[in-house]
C-alpha cells in the first residue's frame, strides 16, 4: 500500500471565528477572529458580556460600545490571550478543561456572540420545536 502524505493544514479547524476558555482562566482569540478584529499580532482591548441563559460571550470593541464605568479586557498580540479570572468566577463559567464558543453572529450595536460549543440554548430560534 503507498505511504499518503498528511497535511497539517487538514486537521485544522474550519475559519469561523471562535474563543476558547482553557484551565488557566485564559480566553483566546483565533485567528479568523484576530483577522475580522484587525488584531493579528496587536494587542486590542475588548469588552466582554456573559448571556448565562444562552451560554453566550460577548466580545465588544469600546470604539464601537460606549460603556461607562466598565473597563475593558486586553488580549495580548503574540498570543492574542487575555486572563478573566474575575469574569470567569463572577458568571460562574466552568474552565475545568479548555470550552471552545463559535460565532453566533452580531447583536445590539456592535457586540459579537459566542456560543458554547454543543449547547442547545433555550432561546436560540434553532432549537425551537426540538425535545
Amino acid at each position: 500500500m503507498p505511504l499518503i502524505p498528511y497535511s497539517a493544514r487538514e486537521g485544522r479547524p474550519s475559519g469561523t471565528p471562535a474563543i476558547t476558555i482553557d484551565k488557566q482562566a485564559r480566553i483566546r482569540l483565533n485567528k479568523p477572529l484576530q483577522r475580522e478584529l484587525g488584531c493579528e499580532g496587536r494587542s486590542i482591548k475588548l469588552y466582554l458580556a456573559y448571556d448565562p441563559v444562552n451560554k453566550r460571550i460577548g466580545l465588544a470593541k469600546p470604539d464601537v460600545v460606549r460603556l461607562t464605568d466598565h473597563r475593558p479586557v486586553t488580549f495580548d498580540g503574540q498570543r492574542a490571550y487575555a486572563t478573566v479570572t474575575g469574569f470567569l468566577r463572577k458568571f460562574q463559567i466552568p474552565h475545568d478543561r479548555a470550552y471552545r464558543y463559535v460565532y453566533d453572529g452580531k447583536e445590539g450595536d456592535g457586540w459579537w456572540t459566542f456560543r458554547l460549543e454543543g449547547y442547545d440554548a433555550p432561546d436560540d430560534p434553532r432549537n425551537l420545536g426540538k425535545k
